[in-house]
């Protein structure tokens, strides 16, 4: 009977919000889903070994804003 009133007071006291599953992420407005995408493409651009001239620039001020 004591193990559980100890328990019961540790749930209360700490909150059982560590036990409930996390609520879904609102989904991604149209905006957003543009803005990763280009994020994406940039970041696979820049990956790559071979550059060309145009595209180390690109990558270096893409680097700069972020």
């Amino acid at each position: 009977m004591f193990d559980r009133l100890v328990v019961a007071a540790v749930l209360s006291w700490f909150g059982v919000a560590g036990l409930l599953p996390e609520p879904p992420a609102a989904p991604l407005t149209a905006a957003q889903i543009q803005q990763k995408g280009k994020y994406k493409s940039v970041s696979n651009i820049c990956q790559k070994k071979k550059k060309s001239k145009t595209v180390k620039e690109m990558c270096r001020r893409w680097e700069e804003q972020a």
